[in-house]
């Protein structure tokens, strides 16, 4: 099976581009540094991304992180504004590449709805810029650019996932993110709560209760997350056994990384893999999917924004 990585069209040196299009059934595939968020304007479309699986419905958006492989289904008709932004782009990069994002509409607080509402408007706006014959370059782009990704950050970051209020500790998100690097680029080795309690020069006690509140909820997940997540990419681009993936993804036993995999993903090693070849199997026959030209786009997207501030003005009267 091969994992597909798109090619994308980056207008007038442009670090984001956009697609419309009706889904059918998608190769798996992955973007290796863009951000994509899928943006559903009509009918349902079904994901499948990492341990997610869920239905995003009309006027619903969702991120999918950058290396992330995925795939989406649609049984019904549908409309989907698909928004690639690419980071490594960004001037920020070498830090953006550690960041995790979870912009979910079905998964907002009453506090993220208003920064919801910024992003669907940021999506829609420069989808048309995209969209439009208009020679409009990144320097005219980057004050909106650098607003949509301050938005991301501070609202739908991994951080701040479980929060119930907009207030973001500046102290304590950096340290998250000190240690999601270090497991990131460490996660082959053996890794303790003494080597990070010493790192950030705290004691066990107060850097496991740090981490039992952010969105793993206890060190241990913390790590077994991020080993799975990177034995998945072994086990769907590569013949290697699910032994040999358990030890190079830092597993002292295959049975944990099982049992592991099982608890996270929902299903076993196995069960994932066969389910993404019957994936590929499936869309390399399907002829469904429609993906509209530019000019096309252009012109369901300008009615659709004026649709889309005008209902926004008639509820907030």
């Amino acid at each position: 099976m091969r994992i597909e990585t798109p090619a994308f069209q980056y207008k007038n040196g442009l670090p984001f581009e956009a697609q419309l299009c009706r889904i059918g059934r998608q190769l798996p595939h992955r973007h290796p540094t863009e951000l994509e968020l899928v943006y559903c304007l009509e009918g349902s479309i079904h994901l499948i991304a990492s341990e997610q699986e869920f239905t995003i419905r009309a006027g619903q958006v969702h991120s999918i992180d950058f290396n992330d492989i995925h795939y989406l289904n649609a049984e019904e008709d549908n409309l989907t504004l698909l928004f690639h932004i690419d980071l490594s782009k960004l001037p920020d990069w070498e830090n953006m590449k550690y960041v995790f994002f979870s912009c979910e509409s079905n998964h907002c607080y009453p506090y993220q709805e208003e920064a919801m509402r910024k992003v669907k408007d940021m999506i829609l706006s420069l989808s048309y810029i995209y969209f439009s014959e208009s020679n409009i370059t990144i320097d005219d782009c980057t004050a909106a650019l650098d607003s949509f990704i301050d938005t991301l950050i501070t609202y739908f970051n991994w951080f701040n996932y479980e929060n119930h209020d907009e207030y973001m500790n500046k102290e304590l998100y950096d340290r998250f993110t000190r240690v999601l690097v270090y497991i990131v680029d460490n996660y082959k080795e053996k890794i303790t709560v003494s080597q990070l309690a010493s790192m950030e020069h705290i004691n066990k006690n107060y850097f496991s209760q740090f981490i039992s509140k952010t969105v793993f909820s206890s060190f241990s997940n913390m790590v077994k997350y991020i080993r799975c997540y990177q034995a998945e990419s072994l086990l769907l681009t590569t013949d290697m056994s699910i032994a040999d993936i358990s030890f190079e993804c830092g597993f002292s036993d295959p049975k944990y990384f099982y049992s592991a995999f099982k608890e996270l993903w929902g299903l076993t090693p196995t069960k994932d893999r066969e389910r993404y070849k019957a994936q590929y199997e499936c869309a390399l026959h399907d002829t469904s999917s429609v993906n509209y030209s530019l000019h096309e786009a252009s012109s369901f997207i300008k009615d659709y924004i004026a649709y889309w501030h005008i209902d926004k003005t008639l509820r907030h009267l």
